[in-house]
């Protein structure tokens, strides 16, 4: 079904046909009809759902290109995520000549668009810092027409430290619309955006990463990260594979045993300036590389065509931050693949992640080759789990444990402690005994009775 459902103008339809976009994904199918009532939403999707243009669609749709002022502003909590959106809606400039957008999330750019204030744009894209001083502080801008405020990633922005900032602009633009989007939120976030902005109605669904997406733990045993990731591309050998590690000094010795093994790869950190980040950006985005090295900044959001293969090379402290590094495949219904390393060390946080039921799977790691682990570290932990005693049974064992413990420590305290315990399960175990005989008795002689 194409867009023109939507009651869409039929240039917009074309627009969208022109940029390659025929039919709806799920989540526009949603959003779209209710935004283009003015509706204020909040939206949790897989990402690469097609959320940007969830709510690019239904602002173009109501803009007025006649009216030289601003009418939507989309707030993004990174440099990155706000070009991104700024270049999808600058698509639709060729579509519609008189439509003007305007990117503001550093410094040269606000410079760039000093001439901006003599011809206003209609749609204003930044991040959240650069659109308080823009807006509220400076206030370049008339903002009475400003009909909607998109909140892109609204958990990075909260998670971020931007409430005030976003409270501002709230305050500030008085918009009647808010659409707020997200890949994944808590509820304690839910409830602070309600709070801000009352009426905002749920969209969405709760799966965090697309149904295309196979999830793997894999045991790289006592290989150090960097071995493991080389034996993991040598293994593997993806098409397009994003590495993310949570923290900077870890990806070091990483980069390192690259360089030694003459692996070619690009690196991308927040810690790089913003010059080396768009370069970065271009040069992944060119499809010349077959591995990214990453920090957590690449994994919210941004679109990179053609990853095939998503490794984390550790599991991170906030299970939602694994499935946003996750979601960089599979984007749009393309297959893709997420693996997730640990070792015996970090068992535990494999074991988390197995809580969100994404269905996984189980490797290991064994020189250059992966190998299905039918019996993984994982499944052992899991199954590890101690049997439930009766409540009788563990009474007495704290009393053989209260009777045995001593005021001095005497020599051989610990084994005479185990002992009395040990001597208490025996007897449960001679009595589970006793009961199955007396049951397998019983049985066999109303049997002989029949």
């Amino acid at each position: 079904m194409s867009f023109s459902r939507f009651n869409l103008s039929r240039r917009l339809v074309e627009a969208l046909a022109g940029l390659g976009y025929l039919e709806p994904s799920p989540i526009q199918d949603k959003v779209i009809p209710s935004a283009l009532r003015g509706k204020s939403l909040l939206v949790q999707a897989p990402t690469g759902s097609g959320k940007t243009h969830s709510f690019l669609i239904p602002i173009v749709e109501k803009c007025d290109f006649s009216l030289p002022r601003p009418q939507a502003v989309v707030v993004a909590p990174s440099r990155e995520l706000a070009r991104q959106s700024y270049e999808f809606a600058r698509a639709f400039v060729r579509y519609f000549p008189s439509f003007r957008v305007r990117l503001f999330s550093s410094e040269s750019e606000v410079s760039q668009n000093e001439e901006g204030r003599s011809l206003p744009p209609q749609l204003i894209v930044g991040t959240p810092g650069r659109l308080v001083d823009l807006l509220v502080k400076r206030d370049d801008y008339p903002l009475n027409n400003v009909k909607t405020l998109v909140l892109d990633e609204a958990d990075m922005l909260l998670e971020e430290g931007y409430v005030e900032e976003i409270k501002s602009l709230a305050e500030r633009l008085k918009a009647p619309q808010a659409l707020v989007f997200s890949a994944t939120l808590k509820p304690h976030l839910i409830a602070a955006l309600k709070k801000d902005f009352p009426g905002l109605d749920f969209e969405g669904n709760e799966q965090v990463t697309p149904g295309e997406l196979h999830h793997h733990l894999l045991d790289i045993k006592h290989v150090g990260k960097a071995r493991a990731l080389v034996n993991f591309l040598k293994a593997r050998k993806p098409y397009l594979c994003l590495a993310f590690s949570s923290k900077k000094e870890g990806m070091k010795p990483v980069a390192e045993l690259l360089r030694n093994e003459g692996i070619d790869y690009v690196y991308f950190s927040g810690a790089l300036s913003e010059r080396d980040r768009k370069k970065a950006i271009r040069e992944i985005r060119s499809g010349r590389h077959a591995l990214v090295l990453a920090s957590d900044l690449l994994a919210r959001g941004i679109d990179l065509p053609g990853v095939s293969d998503v490794v984390s090379l550790d599991i991170p402290a906030e299970t939602a931050f694994y499935f946003h590094r996750a979601g960089r495949a599979a984007r749009f219904g393309e297959e893709g693949d997420s693996w997730a390393f640990y070792n015996s060390d970090t068992v535990s946080d494999a074991r988390r992640l197995l809580l969100e039921e994404a269905g996984f799977d189980y490797y290991v790691l064994k020189g250059e080759a992966l190998l299905k682990d039918p019996t993984s570290l994982v499944k052992k932990e899991r199954g590890a789990k101690k049997k439930e005693l009766p409540a009788e049974e563990i009474k007495e064992i704290k009393i053989a444990k209260a009777l045995s413990r001593k005021k001095h420590v005497e020599p051989m305290h610990k084994k005479k402690t185990q002992f009395a315990i040990e001597k208490v399960k025996r007897k449960y175990r001679r009595a589970a005994i006793k009961k199955k005989v007396r049951e397998a008795i019983n049985a066999s002689y109303k049997k002989g009775k029949r």
